[in-house]
């Protein structure tokens, strides 16, 4: 047993290269494994953690930004502590407040605990989904872990895939939560927890409970004109950068020369004793390229600074990084990411980047067309379906054309149309028969229009509610933690990196949810404050510039790959029992825009050649 265990928990060294633990029950019904990177007290902390003489243990991987001021709590309580790690506290929060700790909690985080005394194994993931929690059941026995990787390394557990995890990764890029590419597997969602009775058996899989909601909207917006705001906000975001450059190993920062990296690393900077190391990618070639920003930002606040620059990319590159996704995933962004994450990891082992801007201060390009459209939600759908249609067809222009059929849809499936991977109509056309046939037994037929489990979030708000602050609830709520925190995971704890988020700092979200909307897209500008704020520090030249966000040139390297060297990237690679390989090749190298959906395509192919499923 006990090797089994070790070699399940031993998949996830990546995650944690510097020391191993393993704890197994006296009557042999639970087990606990940990591997760990050091960052918080290095000769202290080592897990699993046990506390009332080992009849609680605890496995965590993460950080607690606020550990010091809940150790002055608990210590109020009568708790002592034996090191100096935010482990032993997160122990000590669960003995005194229980369930209830991570509701005190400032961090990013996925644990386990299981308290033998209450019968009961309790996890939980951070509000953002930062860190990542899967879980499953087979065979009367309950698997949990930071990757799926680790579960099917027991040959018990079935590597079946998961068609309707299929279909919703090829139509999102990635497999949210709570699905799991594997059939059986779930994964815990952003901001939940799970409490697993253990006593006096197993009994399966319960429900997932949220303990926290995205702030959008704000129960109470902020009155501040704009220079108090301003004010406010430069404070907020200057205490998420400080508490999270908590560590007792060398730190730095990737800088892109957007916005978001950029007020990032000017707050890191300033608050550091030592000149701080950055990280930038450049792709050859590219009209878009930031490296100037990024390299103004750096001289003005004296970084040590790296730029890498990526001339092409190679299919071989990406069948390098399948193992590391753990599921199919589909973001071309993750290449040049890892590759920042390997420059980063030689120097240092905590970096903090600027993610979480766009989805918090409104910064893409739809939340502000959305918004534009809201007054025709107020028109009912049986009347624009047939106006819009009628109105399409008198426009010479196909996109224009494109954009009128679309206002006689439902919002959600507006946003859903502008975020798809790959629109239903080519899935079906590229699904074997042994696909569409598990699609409809499973009650999922391939059609248009947002998923039911994506719609019931984008309608939680009433339909009154700002359409900004309803995108930003369901972005923060699916997109974020599922897609872009899943890259930013995978892609730094691949080499052991630890990536920290200080814009998804609880308190710099909720005070982002106060800022009214007509202030956060002011004049139709994407993250107007965020854009204010920086013009503060580095001028106002430097954010006049338009959003140009982080493009990987995807479309040009496909269009370089020769049709031959793409197929062979595609077939054959076990895809046949859920993708016709005559229609792949049909496809892809004949319709228009067979190039544009062949990145996902690849993605799944070379998963399915690293994991190598049965059924």
């Amino acid at each position: 047993m006990r090797s089994e265990l070790e070699r399940m928990r031993d998949v996830l060294r990546h995650r944690g290269p510097d020391a191993a633990g393993l704890w197994i029950a006296d009557d042999h019904s639970i087990a606990l494994g940990h591997r760990r990177l050091s960052v918080i007290d290095l000769s202290g902390g080592a897990q699993p953690m046990a506390a009332q003489g080992g009849r609680i243990q605890l496995v965590y991987n993460g950080e607690i930004y606020n550990f010091r001021e809940l150790r002055a709590q608990l210590e109020q309580h009568g708790r002592t502590f034996a090191t100096c790690s935010d482990t032993e506290v997160l122990l000590a929060a669960w003995q005194v407040w229980g369930p209830a700790c991570v509701e005190r909690l400032n961090g990013i985080y996925a644990f386990a605990i299981a308290d033998l005394d209450a019968g009961l194994l309790f996890a939980a993931r951070d509000p953002f989904g930062v860190k990542p929690l899967c879980y499953g059941w087979w065979d009367d026995r309950l698997y949990i872990a930071s990757e799926a990787g680790a579960i099917i390394e027991d040959a018990r557990v079935p590597r079946a895939v998961d068609p309707v995890a299929l279909d919703v990764f090829l139509h999102e890029g990635c497999v949210p939560a709570p699905f799991a590419i594997w059939r059986g597997m779930r994964k815990l969602p952003a901001g939940c927890t799970i409490r697993f009775p253990m006593a006096p058996h197993w009994t399966g899989l319960p429900e997932p409970e949220r303990w926290t909601r995205p702030p959008f909207p704000a129960e109470a917006p902020h009155d501040l004109d704009e220079p108090a705001l301003l004010d406010a906000l430069d404070d907020v975001l200057r205490g998420a950068v400080r508490r999270q450059m908590v560590s007792d190993v060398p730190l730095g920062a990737f800088l892109s020369g957007g916005i978001d990296s950029s007020l990032v690393v000017s707050y890191l900077a300033e608050a550091a004793a030592e000149p701080v190391r950055t990280w930038s990618v450049s792709f050859d070639g590219d009209p878009n390229d930031e490296a100037p920003w990024a390299h103004a930002v750096a001289q003005r606040y004296g970084t040590v600074h790296e730029r890498i620059v990526m001339d092409r990319m190679r299919l071989q590159d990406l069948a390098d990084l399948a193992p590391s996704w753990d599921e199919p995933f589909a973001d071309p962004a993750a290449l040049p990411l890892a590759a920042l994450s390997v420059a980063a990891r030689r120097e240092v082992t905590v970096a903090l980047s600027g993610d979480g801007g766009d989805e918090t201060h409104a910064g893409y390009p739809r939340y502000t067309r959305l918004r534009s459209q809201q007054w025709i939600d107020r028109v009912p759908l049986a009347w624009r379906a047939p106006a819009s249609r009628a109105l399409s067809r008198l426009r010479p222009s196909f996109k224009r054309r494109g954009a009128l059929e679309q206002l006689g849809r439902a919002a959600a499936d507006r946003f859903d149309a502008m975020t798809w991977e790959i629109p239903p109509a080519h899935r079906r056309a590229l699904y074997s028969e042994e696909m569409l046939t598990a699609l409809r037994a499973a009650g999922e037929p391939v059609t248009g229009g947002m998923r039911a489990w994506r719609r019931d979030v984008f309608d939680a708000l009433p339909l009154d509610t700002d359409m900004l602050d309803r995108l930003q609830h369901f972005e923060l709520a699916t997109l974020l933690p599922e897609r872009l925190m899943t890259k930013v995971d995978r892609a730094s704890m691949r080499v052991g990196l630890e990536c920290r988020v200080p814009l998804l700092d609880p308190e710099a979200v909720a005070f982002a949810g106060r800022i009214p909307p007509r202030l956060r897209a002011r004049d139709g500008r994407p993250k107007y404050v965020l854009r204010q704020l920086l013009a503060r520090r580095m001028g106002a030249d430097f954010v006049a510039r338009r959003k140009q966000g982080f493009t990987v040139p995807v479309r040009r390297w496909l269009q370089e790959e020769p049709d031959a060297r793409l197929l062979d990237g595609l077939l054959p690679s076990g895809i046949e029992r859920w993708l016709d390989p005559a229609r792949v090749r049909r496809v892809i190298v004949e319709h228009p825009r067979g190039r544009d959906l062949a990145w996902p395509l690849l993605a799944f192919a070379h998963w399915v050649r690293a994991f190598r499923p049965t059924a």
